[in-house]
């Protein structure tokens, strides 16, 4: 249990918090100044207004620590991928913004780091909003245990969506190879008090393949989908400082549905989320929110079972300014569910509560250093209560550099699947079973352990080139692993050998991931801009005396390369990724180098026509940084109208 003398201090700091009225008098409300930086530099302001824009860069965070920061006085390495590179692309998932970013492998690994935690608006999440949702995607590198938790070792990315600001409605109709089709409608507008965004969407594909694949069996047999979604924001405005925020998410998917195995079943799933949030202490420099969260998921497995998971909570955040401090402090209360009909949870509860508070001060000291220390106090009902502290620095001896550093220790839980779970299933080639997979947990498991550390400096050269560059470390002890055991049956089914593999949920004694990150950004002139990237990997996997498997596997070196052009109503990306070194069970070759490319013109004012080529050099590598290969040559064209 936590600590009562503890607990009564940090509830009475958040009812404090929460009786400062918004309404207050200037003289009452100095802790809550409006957030306004000071007047940026001549180099700055030419940064700011227009080569930020072709750097893809961003003068301000919300992620980081919570409340809003200055790119130069944050210190971490953050990038944010915007709507307006969104909308120059046409991305079509979140996990293809992600795969553009430098050191990521989609939305799943950071750094070589698996322990990676997503957020929509700030809140956890199940699934991700439509694209056209999605205002920007921040995502801040290296450990976050202090605001976050300790799923958040290799880093956090905040899905930030609109809010509905104008009157205009969307089309978007898009074809392509593998028989892939989508259809997408948004309406958004604004009386002055209410805004509201509305997205719904259907989306369907066939199977894909990988490169040279003449063999049906070679393909993901289950990368089919036929899916629909609907999504609402809705932001109701009290005033200057106050405002309600009403979100829903609902998704259902399918899949499977061409399988070459007659004795499996398609997939399918229903997802749903709903959210209220109550904003306060808008404009300033400390806002705060409270909210309530439910998300819950229906899925169907290929083998016809069935499952259900949910997660609620109540999130609470506020801050003050005091001086040269900015104090925030928070409260967060999540409940997790998992019921199937295919898992044993013998002699343990369905439902996991987890209570945390943390507290943060973001300390400004004269005009060239910032210091950020906090501490995080999660109390689990399994594991009881667990300290994760954190600090940072950052020290800006210019107006165009910074220089940052962070600390903080990891403690993570072992999830109720991983220690009560016993479920198993059957896989068949051409309608005769061979293989039956046991998954096994383990009551024994222990919390995960151990520290994660970021150094890295950020440049700007001069308004029209930006250097980025960090170095990063994490060691976990008891690192959650799955070691495979296989024991053979020979002729149990003729003609095949009927195998069982049993995968224990086990502690590996160790997990080290250390590398480093290099970007460089550089704006021609107005038409033409380029970055390249560079990220160093290396993983040191004790495994004890046994074989485990490793399923986030990442390219040791990988290299990134855009180049984007824009003239008038034309823009266009071409986008290199290239890997080497990755030696993984789950990568069909340990190197490869592929391209996209997008390009789209503004025909009128109304109307946007596009065209996209993804992995047009045909390659194989792990898209998910495990046993999930990208599509092969993938083409695509659609049509954006806007009414």
């Amino acid at each position: 249990m936590i600590p009562k003398k503890i607990e009564r201090k940090l509830i009475t700091a958040l009812m404090i918090g929460a009786l400062i009225p918004s309404g207050a008098s200037a003289a009452e409300e100095s802790d809550v100044e409006v957030f306004d930086f000071e007047a940026p530099t001549e180099v700055e302001a030419e940064v700011n207004e227009d080569s930020l824009r072709y750097l893809l860069l961003v003068d301000t965070f919300e992620t980081a620590e919570r409340i809003p920061t200055k790119r130069l006085q944050t210190p971490a390495e953050v990038v944010v991928i915007t709507s307006d590179e969104i909308d120059a692309n046409h991305y079509q998932s979140v996990d293809e913004a992600l795969s553009h970013v430098n050191g990521m492998v989609a939305a799943t690994v950071i750094n070589g780091n698996a322990r990676v935690l997503t957020l929509v608006d700030g809140r956890r999440t199940f699934i991700y909003p439509p694209m056209k949702m999605i205002e920007r995607i921040e995502i801040v590198k290296g450990g976050g245990s202090a605001l976050y938790g300790s799923d958040a070792v290799g880093g956090v990315v905040n899905i930030i969506t609109k809010r509905g600001d104008h009157n205009e409605t969307t089309v978007d109709i898009n074809t392509g190879s593998w028989h892939r089709h989508t259809y997408e409608v948004t309406n958004q507008g604004n009386d002055g008090r209410l805004g509201w965004f509305i997205d719904a969407g259907i989306g369907k594909s066939r199977p894909y393949n990988y490169r040279g694949n003449n063999d049906p069996t070679r393909s993901d047999q289950s990368s089919d989908y036929d899916s629909k979604y609907a999504a609402v924001r809705l932001d109701h405005r009290f005033d200057d400082r106050n405002s309600l925020t009403f979100d829903i998410n609902h998704r259902s998917s399918a899949s499977g549905r061409y399988d070459i195995d007659p004795l499996l079943y398609p997939q399918s799933g229903v997802y749903n989320q709903v959210a209220l949030t109550y904003n306060f202490k808008e404009g300033t420099s400390t806002p705060g929110f409270l909210r309530y969260f439910n998300n819950y998921s229906s899925t169907v497995d290929e083998y016809n079972k069935r499952g259900s998971a949910r997660l609620q909570g109540a999130d609470y955040q506020n801050g003050w300014e005091l001086g040269q401090h900015r104090l925030i402090v928070g409260f967060e209360w999540h409940q997790s569910a998992d019921v199937s009909d295919y898992i044993d949870f013998a002699n343990t509860k369905r439902k996991v509560n987890n209570q945390a508070y943390y507290i943060q001060d973001t300390i400004t000291m004269g005009d060239k250093w910032t210091v950020v220390p906090g501490t995080r106090l999660d109390h689990n009902g399994q594991f009881g209560s667990q300290w994760s502290p954190k600090v940072a620095a950052n020290y800006s001896p210019d107006d165009q550099t910074k220089f940052f550093a962070s600390w903080g220790r990891v403690y993570q839980a072992p999830s109720p699947l991983s220690l009560y779970s016993r479920f198993w299933f059957t896989r068949a080639f051409n309608g005769v079973p061979y293989l039956m997979e046991v998954y096994q947990g383990d009551a024994n498991l222990k919390p995960e352990t151990g520290h994660t550390e970021t150094i890295g400096v950020e440049h700007d050269f001069s308004d029209k080139v930006n250097v980025t560059m960090s170095l990063f470390n994490a060691n976990v002890g008891n690192y959650l692993d799955r070691f495979d055991r296989v024991d053979s049956y020979d002729n149990a089914v003729y003609p095949y050998t009927f195998d069982t593999a049993t995968y224990y949920f086990v502690n590996s004694v160790k997990d080290k991931q250390r590398g480093a990150n290099l970007v460089y950004r550089q704006k021609i002139d107005d038409h033409w801009s380029y970055n390249l990237g560079y990220a160093y990997t290396h993983r040191e996997h004790d495994l004890g005396d046994e074989q485990a498997q490793s399923h986030y596997r990442v390219p040791r070196n990988s290299y990134s390369a855009s180049i984007r052009y824009q003239n008038g109503p034309w823009k266009a990306t071409l986008h290199g990724m290239a890997g080497s070194g990755s030696g993984g069970q789950h990568y069909f070759e340990d190197n490869f180098a592929m391209w996209n490319f997008n390009i789209s013109c503004d025909v009128s004012d109304w109307t946007t026509i596009y065209a996209k080529a993804i992995n047009f050099t045909n390659q194989n590598y792990s898209y998910f940084g495990r046993n999930f290969n990208i599509p092969g040559r993938l083409f695509q064209f659609g049509l954006d109208c806007r009414f």
